[in-house]
């Protein structure tokens, strides 16, 4: 397996860094995961322009090449068929919390995937409720930064619990997102999922899957949502780019949720991108 080294293909296993590479010292990196398919990757514009967001909301210098175009020529430098793509970019080395170089640099790494296409898991998920760190309620929180401790946390809580995911709160006591998805909920004709001001990730996956709700004339409703609404609802999602949609059956063994009939809807329509 090679990586992508500011274009450079290297075996994976080859040494790039040094002692100051500002994304280990201080977390000063955005990162993107990717779904190809069959070779083709349908949402790459949407996780440029993310990361592009990302870079000019820290202030990096961002090279005029930066485009979907360069990204997927890097990419398939190195990937083929069905692959997990993860591109990490971080601030050249200089500096302490005040960088001296704000020249970007990136590395692109990959993983096989045994799909191309999206499923919807066969048993719903057991969800719990992490409310020992709160996320906070600002911009930041929408980027995929290399700070990802708050989702640390969450991970090893949903594994000591046995759960197959948690549900992250925000600095409100209200429902952000999970530990690696968004969160959609579903009521007949109409979705409901935290607004980007509740402190969750602007997912490419959240912004795909409202497109596909106005396509279908579901009733959307970005909004903030308090625990005490679980219970209305008939299906939970969770959503990432990797696994699209994954259905909840339960959350904190007190709350059970329908099949997912809507779901199944959008799968389809994800995978005719």
């Amino acid at each position: 397996m090679n990586i992508n080294f500011n274009g450079k293909i290297l075996p994976s296993n080859q040494a790039i860094f040094d002692s100051q590479n500002r994304a280990f010292l201080y977390g000063d990196a955005l990162f993107e995961t990717i779904r190809m398919s069959e070779g083709k990757i349908p949402f790459l514009e949407n996780h440029v322009n993310r990361l592009l967001q990302g870079l000019h909301f820290f202030k990096y210098k961002v090279p005029k090449k930066f485009t979907p175009v360069f990204f997927i020529k890097e990419i398939k430098k190195i990937a083929t068929g069905n692959t997990r793509i993860r591109i990490t970019v971080f601030r050249s080395s200089g500096g302490l919390y005040t960088p001296q170089n704000n020249r970007p640099q990136f590395l692109i790494s990959t993983s096989p995937l045994s799909s191309p296409h999206f499923s919807l898991n066969k048993k719903g998920l057991n969800v719990g409720i992490f409310d020992e760190i709160k996320l906070s309620c600002s911009p930041i929180s929408n980027i995929k930064t290399g700070n990802s401790s708050p989702y640390i946390l969450a991970g090893l809580n949903k594994k000591e619990r046995n759960l197959d995911d948690v549900i992250l709160l925000n600095d409100k006591n209200r429902i952000s997102e999970a530990s690696s998805s968004n969160i959609f909920f579903v009521k007949k004709n109409k979705i409901i999922t935290p607004s980007l001001s509740e402190g969750c990730i602007a997912g490419t996956m959240r912004k795909t899957i409202l497109e596909i709700a106005t396509e279908k004339k579901y009733l959307i409703q970005e909004a903030p949502i308090k625990l005490t609404l679980l219970q209305k609802f008939e299906e939970i999602w969770l959503t990432n780019a990797i696994s699209g949609i994954k259905w909840v059956a339960q959350i904190d063994q007190n709350t059970s949720l329908q099949s997912p009939n809507h779901a199944q809807i959008f799968i389809e329509s994800l995978n005719k991108f």
